[in-house]
């Protein structure tokens, strides 16, 4: 049967005298019941308590139940208030009629029947509606003795038992999160749970990044239905202009019907395309930006209650704790083994040195050694005790730098000159690797304030990893140039290149790329970590990539372009 009443209609008050003044005026001679002068006592005397109650009671009268209720029984109702009045059971309760209508049948044959936190899905509003109530039917005596009708007395208890619901299941939740160390299985514990929850048909969770305006969703969970969007990347644009402004603000969408909703009506085939009847959707903000976007689909229209709404406002702020809680465990045990394996590095480095430097020792002990063997053992110790000081110097320097305990002496420079300095400091490992150096210079000045030393520094280690990891022969360039309030230096080769899985931690402390193996590169890995810093120092910043065609390394230094007044002096 249609469901027969308007949904849009005002919400009724849940109190007030409505309901008197409603049943006295209504026609009841085209009822089956006839007009009030004709009615049993049976059925004014209940009518009047009931209608006096203040507790929701319905009255049931007659083979077709038809409906008498109270001012606290109107928020049961919802836009069947007050069509209801006056029709039989079957016609207001159509959608449930399959469940009371037996246990009314017991109760017209003498019977009671009662329940508490007894659930069912009514509609109030047009679309289905989990409530739960404590309740009871008994049977009211009509004049002769016989069952007249079903009288219907309740309690909504659905905040109640939904309270209880959304406590076990934080409870459940947070049991479930903290065995996890995976953030791919956090975010598919999480939507697999709040879904089942929710009974929604899809549920994912996506990061989303500002520059592109992508979100890209790594894990969902769908009821079976619903096709899955794991691994796809939306454009939060594409699902209307609005959408993205409340989202991008902090605010939830809700949205009950994708198709009518004046947000979404203009983008419905982009959401019909992915089976989206309807949407709640939570942005995750953070530090005044959108970082993630949990949302919840349901394939068919749906009314999103406050409780659901708050419920996955919390979930989606647990799932980016959790997320963020993993990653930050994941990158400790990462740098504690790279930690491990710059102090096994480090061994070997100071070891290396210790071998000639106890062979030449010895020979020096025996005193029979000719004078020229003393000469090329001295040299020996002299030359790999220096080695070692130049270990452990790089070693106090990037304490000290990434301690905050350098002060960089500030002065006007041009990069150019800068990198002329570097060039001279590297030109002996380049021409001894056979490189072929390509320099392209800036046409004008290239004015920055920062340290002459530390910022040669800089250069320096760049050229420097580049001649000691490109191949004899190679091809390094350096390029000069600046605009928008800025200028760089890029170094490039077309060495082997930094593997993919390295590249976004290849500034961190103790990481350095894989050697060959007779470890000719030497050196401890730290000059690209203690370059990050002594950028950011002087308030620039370094990047790190694949040179041309995809092949080799390029990095690039970028630094603030000095105001003209710190260029005049």
């Amino acid at each position: 049967m249609p469901w027969p009443f308007d949904p849009q209609q005002e919400r009724a008050p849940a109190l007030g005298a409505a309901m008197p003044a409603l049943t006295r005026a209504y026609d009841w001679s085209a009822t089956p019941l006839g007009p009030p002068d004709g009615w049993p006592r049976a059925l004014t005397c209940t009518l009047a308590t009931v209608l006096a109650c203040r507790v929701p009671m319905i009255l049931a009268w007659g083979p077709g139940h038809i409906h008498f209720y109270n001012d606290a029984a109107i928020p049961v109702f919802g836009a069947k208030h007050p069509a209801a009045l006056g029709a039989p059971g079957e016609l207001v309760w159509a959608e449930i009629w399959h469940i009371v209508e037996p246990l009314w049948r017991d109760v017209m044959a003498g019977g009671t029947v009662g329940g508490s936190d007894f659930h069912v899905a009514i509609e109030r509003w047009g679309a289905p509606e989990d409530r739960s109530f404590d309740f009871s039917y008994s049977p009211v005596l009509d004049d002769d003795g016989g069952v007249g009708g079903v009288l219907v007395t309740f309690v909504d208890t659905t905040d109640t038992v939904m309270a209880r619901q959304r406590l076990a299941f934080r409870l459940a939740l947070a049991d479930a999160l903290r065995g996890l160390d995976d953030a791919d299985a956090v975010i598919g514990c999480a939507t697999r749970m709040l879904g089942t929850h929710l009974g929604a048909d899809r549920m994912g969770f996506g990061e989303y990044d500002e520059a592109t305006d992508i979100v890209h969703i790594g894990r969902d969970w769908t009821s079976g239905e619903a096709v899955s969007l794991a691994g796809a990347s939306l454009p939060l644009a594409a699902f209307g202009a609005d959408v993205k402004a409340l989202l991008l603000a902090g605010g939830t969408l809700r949205v009950d019907d994708a198709a009518a909703d004046p947000r979404t009506a203009a983008q419905a085939q982009a959401y019909a395309a992915i089976g989206v009847g309807a949407v709640l959707a939570v942005p995750l903000v953070r530090e005044r930006r959108c970082v993630a976007i949990l949302y919840v689909h349901a394939r068919r229209p749906r009314r999103w209650t406050d409780a659901e709404s708050a419920m996955a406002e919390d979930v989606a702020g647990r799932i980016w704790d959790a997320v963020q809680r993993v990653r930050a465990e994941e990158a400790l045990r990462a740098a504690d083994r790279r930690k491990d394996e710059f102090l096994a590095m480090l061994a070997h480095e100071l070891r290396n040195p210790l071998a000639p430097i106890t062979t030449a020792a010895e020979l020096l002990q025996r005193g029979s050694a000719e004078p020229a063997q003393v000469t090329r053992a001295s040299g020996v110790i002299v030359r790999q005790a220096a080695h070692m000081k130049a270990l452990v110097d790089d070693l106090l320097d990037v304490s000290r730098v990434t301690r905050g305990q350098v002060v960089l002496q500030h002065e006007e420079l041009d990069l150019r000159d800068v990198a002329t300095m570097a060039l001279e400091q590297n030109a002996p490992a380049l021409t001894r690797r056979g490189h072929v150096l390509t320099v392209v210079p800036a046409p004008h000045p290239l004015p920055v304030y920062g340290d002459r030393v530390r910022l040669v520094q800089v250069l320096s280690n760049l050229l420097n990893n580049a001649a000691r990891y490109t191949p004899e022969g190679g091809r390094i360039t350096l390029a000069l140039g600046g605009a928008d309030g800025h200028v760089e230096a890029a170094v490039e080769d077309n060495g082997p290149g930094i593997p993919a899985d390295l590249l976004p931690h290849v500034f961190d402390l103790f990481v350095q790329g894989a050697r060959s193996p007779d470890r000719a590169q030497g050196g401890l890995g730290l000059g690209l970590a203690l370059a990050r810093t002594l950028v950011a120092l002087h308030g620039g910043t370094i990047a790190a990539g694949p040179g041309a065609e995809g092949r080799g390394t390029r990095i690039v230094v970028r630094l603030p372009r000095a105001a003209p007044a710190a260029q005049t002096g």
